[in-house]
């Protein structure tokens, strides 16, 4: 079920890197219903400039406070106006929106692979994973500036890597992955998830099928209305989807890696 509450309040706002902000507010409503992968359309202004909303993907719920927590990095007026929130104020929010990962998996040794921001919604994916199953995480960024980083008080490891070797390992998250995968049977993965950039995923959706491992992603992508009106978001299907025009934000964002095409 999805709400609209046009008077979130806004409990917190901290920069966590470079033009990376976490925001936390409060909707007993957004927090009981969400699950891992799902998003939330926001109004970042108080007027209708900018008109469109903004998809922010969840990172953390707090379901008996009813705390809600998105990681967003400010890429243009929407974004910019929002990191200017201050605690006190009220934001116009809907959601939860949209299709999340699988998370019915019991005693199963789970990957997730986020780049750059895609690291954020994995956070809320593994410590709903952990509960049942060996969690791995590995973050990829292009510098330790843009890299958000896995909390230190999580309940499952998390490495990291940077294109520059500011943080970490030096080179792509892909290649962590691929190192992982190229080890003994004990040491494999029964289950991927993974989150980042459209060329990062299609790597990591070619290693999953060599490995032969299932693998779930959530798309990146601009979402205008976020509910399936406005077809502005769509994405070619693959396999047996083929011949079918997704809508990211109301059939995905999440989707089975081979039900993409990712030649598109």
């Amino acid at each position: 079920m999805k709400y609209h509450v046009p008077d979130a309040l806004v409990l917190r706002q901290e920069r966590i890197g470079q033009n990376i902000y976490a925001l936390t507010i409060e909707s007993r409503e957004i927090a009981h219903e969400a699950q891992p992968g799902q998003f939330v359309h926001l109004r970042c202004g108080q007027g209708d400039d900018p008109l469109l909303r903004r998809p922010l993907s969840i990172n953390d719920v707090q379901r008996e406070t009813g705390y809600v927590t998105f990681w967003y990095q400010v890429v243009g007026k929407g974004t910019q106006l929002l990191s200017q929130v201050q605690a006190g104020e009220c934001l116009d929010v809907m959601g939860p929106l949209g299709h999340g990962f699988q998370t019915d998996l019991s005693g199963k040794k789970v990957g997730l692979i986020g780049g750059g921001m895609g690291i954020a919604p994995l956070i809320f994916l593994g410590s709903e994973l952990v509960k049942k199953n060996e969690v791995q995480a590995f973050g990829g960024g292009r510098s330790k500036e843009l890299l958000p980083r896995f909390p230190e008080n999580m309940d499952f490891p998390s490495e990291l890597i940077t294109e520059d070797g500011s943080s970490g390992k030096q080179g792509l998250v892909t290649e962590i992955l691929e190192e992982w995968l190229a080890q003994d049977a004990p040491e494999r993965f029964d289950f991927l998830y993974a989150c980042g950039p459209r060329p990062m995923l299609a790597e990591v959706a070619r290693l999953a099928r060599q490995a032969q491992i299932p693998l779930q992603v959530s798309l990146e992508t601009v979402m205008a209305c976020g509910v399936g009106a406005c077809l502005g978001c769509t994405c070619e299907g693959a396999g047996r989807a083929e011949g079918k025009r997704f809508k990211v934000c109301q059939d995905g964002p999440v989707f089975w890696a081979e039900e993409v095409n990712w030649d598109e």
